[in-house]
């Protein structure tokens, strides 16, 4: 088998989980990563033997000429040059989310990534679930009319987070999973409506936090079914709380708590299906088999599809500023 040859840009939490994916498949050769931080990209090369390590981007881009795929995992404000380097070579690309804080970058990302015939994926990991595809399933039996998604939790410790001009807001940077499952379980959003609260976070706890504590979004789905979606950031715990989707549907209801089970709740019955595979290996096994057979049909989550899940927080975030409807 011949092997793939990746370059991994970015070398903080996300990218280790993806280096633990990479380093049980067969035929993946990590051969360059890329960090800022000296200590984390030298971590990182270790693990794999013969890899080089670059500083920046450019380096990396000058350094390397024959790549298979590039891995992208950094803040969402730093995505200037990564994705477009990588689709002038025509080099495929994984890329955590969101993907940038910039709609009309994204847009261009998705039209030359397209034109270029490449592979490309979002991390939207939770789409390879096995009870996301259980949940898929219970839904052509169900008449749905009512949503409900809740992500909360505390702050998280890493100080890009805590600015929207670095993060976004909670609701593009973390909720954004639970706002694309919905999209993937139900179908495309028509409008949304959004509000927020601030004040419980003081500038003393952050120095320098301008995040919402909490957001409520209520989507207008064109199945004709309304979806409000929760974010908290706030909790004392740094726990992730009474977090996942609910669907009311005629026949039944689905009780989906967020990576661990799947209920389904009957007047007969009350199933629970365990969360079983691991999605994020999954995820990986997808684009590199896709990159492989330069079949882009297994990956679940192209960049072009998740483009609209990133919308559909863009247009969220335009409500909360404005207090009004915004169309998508």
């Amino acid at each position: 088998m011949t092997k793939l040859k990746i370059g991994m840009i970015g070398c903080g939490f996300m990218m280790n989980v993806h280096a633990d994916a990479f380093a049980k498949m067969e035929g993946v050769d990590i051969v360059a990563v890329v960090d800022p931080v000296k200590e984390q990209r030298e971590k990182l090369s270790a693990r794999f033997p013969g890899s080089r390590a670059y500083k920046d981007h450019n380096d990396f881009y000058n350094g390397e000429k024959n790549l298979d795929a590039v891995i992208v995992a950094v803040p969402p404000a730093e995505h200037k040059g990564l994705e477009e380097e990588a689709i002038s070579r025509k080099w495929n690309f994984f890329v955590e989310k969101p993907m940038t804080l910039d709609p009309i970058l994204a847009k261009k990302i998705a039209a030359d990534s397209k034109k270029a015939g490449i592979v490309t994926s979002v991390g939207f990991q939770d789409r390879y679930m096995d009870i996301t595809d259980r949940m898929k399933e219970e839904l052509k039996t169900m008449d749905v009319g009512l949503i409900h998604a809740t992500w909360a939790g505390g702050t998280p410790g890493v100080d890009w987070w805590r600015r929207k001009t670095t993060c976004g807001g909670q609701h593009i940077e973390q909720t954004i999973h639970l706002i694309d499952m919905v999209r993937y379980l139900f179908g495309e959003y028509e409008s949304v409506y959004a509000e927020k609260t601030k004040g419980i976070i003081k500038d003393e706890d952050f120095p320098g936090y301008d995040i919402e504590d909490s957001s409520s979004l209520l989507f207008r789905l064109k199945c004709g079914a309304t979806a409000t979606i929760f974010s908290a950031c706030y909790l004392i715990s740094g726990s992730v709380a009474d977090s996942g989707i609910t669907a009311l549907g005629r026949q039944k209801t689905l009780v989906y708590s967020l990576r661990k089970d799947l209920h389904v709740v009957s007047n007969e019955s009350d199933l629970c299906y365990k969360l079983q595979n691991d999605q994020l290996y999954d995820a990986d096994l997808a684009f590199i088999e896709a990159v492989r057979k330069g079949d882009p049909t297994g990956v679940r989550s192209p960049y072009s599809d998740a483009l609209i899940s990133l919308e559909a927080c863009f247009a969220a975030d335009e409500s909360l500023k404005t207090g009004k409807v915004v169309k998508l």
